[in-house]
């Protein structure tokens, strides 16, 4: 059943989030975010969300990437969120722009073993790296994965090129499906000065 929605979007968004994940679905709080390169090229990719808060909403990368390097000359992004098993997307749209570091070093003793020796390989990698395609030699991620493993057998403390993410939306879109006798729905929510929210119906 659709619902109607009303008040804070990052609020409804944290708790769809938490509806899919007490729904059993694999990776619900997983999002796609596309950034511009300074020569409108575009780059799709999906992250994984650590904190949806009234700041925005966080994730965490390495830099340089392919997201840092965009972000560092176009801050204009837009990220989707998708659970078709639920009837629900969400389209976000605003700007995005690291953090300090302090909230990165709170942050990295969180993460899942795997995210924290991958921060490792990057930190190893990519200042040997020429330009942004990013490419290694065969074999060079996993020697380089192994020895994070092995230099760090309890919990890694963060490389300096690990940092958060924080998307700040100007515009929310809800969208629930409908079905065989109801149409879908999509409530937009556009941020007025900052600090208010309004939303109102659109076209699915």
């Amino acid at each position: 059943m659709r619902e109607d929605l009303t008040g804070d979007p990052l609020d409804v968004l944290a708790r769809w989030v938490a509806d899919a994940a007490s729904a059993g679905l694999p990776l619900p709080s997983t999002m796609t975010l596309a950034t511009a390169d300074a020569g409108s090229v575009p780059h799709a990719r999906t992250v994984l969300v650590t904190a949806i808060d009234p700041g925005g909403v966080s994730f965490h990368s390495s830099v340089p990437t392919t997201k840092t390097r965009d972000l560092g000359v176009n801050p204009r992004v837009s990220a989707v969120f998708h659970w078709p098993a639920l009837g629900r997307q969400v389209v976000l749209q605003g700007t995005a722009a690291q953090l300090d570091p302090a909230t990165s070093q709170a942050a990295f003793p969180t993460r899942p073993r795997q995210l924290q020796l991958l921060a490792w390989v990057y930190e190893a990698l990519t200042p040997g790296l020429a330009g942004p395609g990013y490419e290694v030699e065969p074999g060079a991620v996993e020697h380089a994965f192994d020895d994070a493993a092995a230099g760090h057998p309890g919990t890694p403390p963060m490389p300096s090129s690990w940092t958060t993410i924080r998307l700040v939306p100007e515009r929310m879109d809800f969208w629930q499906a409908g079905t065989d006798v109801t149409p879908p729905g999509k409530t937009r929510f556009l941020a007025e000065d900052g600090h208010t929210w309004r939303c109102f119906p659109v076209l699915p």
